[in-house]
């Protein structure tokens, strides 16, 4: 049953979290490595994965929602 309540950014959202995620980890976390800045690799790293995780729980959160 559909309640024709959408969220029109929500796909939009996703894949940028997902690239922003992929590019911190290729581009941040290198950058980081080679100027030997342990504590901004360490956090770019997480922040990367949290990025990337939270757009795999909106993904799937948006599939819940529209299969209600």
């Amino acid at each position: 049953m559909s309640t024709g309540f959408s969220i029109g950014y929500m796909n939009f959202t996703i894949l940028l979290l997902l690239l922003s995620g992929i590019c911190m980890l290729s581009l941040d976390v290198k950058t980081y490595e080679r100027a030997h800045l342990k504590k901004e690799k360490k956090t770019a790293r997480i922040l990367a994965w949290f990025n990337i995780s939270l757009s795999a729980v909106a993904f799937i959160g948006n599939l819940i929602f529209r299969n209600m």
